[in-house]
Order: C-alpha cells, then structure tokens, then sequence
C-alpha cells in the first residue's frame, strides 16, 4: 500500500496539472485522501513545503526517464520522440506539465521553489541540448530552448483543442529533418 505522503504528493501532482497548484486547499487533498487536515501538515508544514517536494519529485522522474531514453535507443532523434510521447500522455490524460503549471504560477510561489523550477528546465534543456549536440546541429543550446518552447507551448494547445496532434505537427520539424 502507498504510504500518505506518496498519496499526497500524487493528488497535489494530480490537482497541480488539472488545475492548477493555487487552485486547491490542505482540505481538498485531506478530504479526497480520506485523512484529517493535520495529517496533510504533518508531512508538509506550509504549502510552499509541498510545491517544492512535487518540483523535486517531477524533476527526479524526467531525470530518470531521459536516462532510461539515453540508454535503450540508440539515436538522438529516437530519445527526442520518446520525450515528446512522454509528454503526450499529459494531454491523453487530460493534463499539463506540472512544471510548466508551476511556472505559469511562478509569481505565487516561494523563492525555493522558483528556483527548484529553474533547475528542473536547466536540466531539460541541457538533456535536450545534448541530443542536439549528437545531431551535429551548430546551435544545440539554443535548438534545445526552441525544442522545450515548442513542447510545453504544444502541450497547453493540445489539451485547449483536445487534438494530441498539435504536439507532433509542432515538434516534428526537430525530430524528422
């Protein structure tokens, strides 16, 4: 069985990307996961304490998944379409990054938190950058920044028009030429 606080990182990442991190209480969480409030202050005294542990946990978990894509295929162009599938199941579930979430909201956050969202884009981008890097192309900093734009910006499209082909069609230019 999940212990509470797995239960509450899953239901705040779950409210976080439906909508959004400002739009649901201790309450909320306490009454979904059938436990008093405290318990929710137990594992995380503020609110700001749980937005950093979910911008940790995301950042931990798309690490291991572009290592796990880096080790079983074999090309740059393969690891990139594995990311953009990874992404794609938000929409399939009717969901955003969370990270992506957070920063839209990034005025309502702690600095900490701030912070722990730089180092999660910082990450990505230096992945991504990386495959660009093994696709020779001369600008691969910069290729990676046009590459996360377009995946976080197709994402918030596809879920708007309910179309997961928005995410292809607006990546595809990276991935295929």
């Amino acid at each position: 069985m999940t212990d509470t606080r797995t239960r509450i990182l899953d239901l705040a990442e779950d409210f976080t990307q439906t909508k959004g991190f400002n739009n649901f209480s201790y309450l909320d969480l306490a009454a979904e996961i059938g436990v008093k409030n405290s318990s929710i202050h137990y594992y995380f005294k503020a609110k700001a304490d749980l937005a950093l542990a979910l911008v940790e946990r995301i950042r931990e978990t798309h690490n291991e998944a572009c290592k796990s894509f880096s080790h079983r295929l074999a090309t740059p162009q393969e690891r990139l379409g594995a990311l953009i599938d990874h992404f794609k199941c938000y929409i399939r579930d009717k969901k955003i990054c969370m990270c992506g979430m957070m920063a839209a909201e990034f005025e309502t956050v702690s600095p900490e938190v701030r912070m722990a969202l730089a180092l999660y884009f910082r990450d990505m981008r230096t992945w991504i950058s990386q495959q660009f890097v093994q696709m020779n192309d001369p600008n691969p900093e910069d290729r990676a920044l046009q590459f996360l734009s377009a995946l976080e910006g197709s994402v918030l499209l596809a879920r708007l028009e309910a179309d997961p082909m928005i995410v292809d069609r607006s990546l595809d230019i990276f991935v295929n030429h």
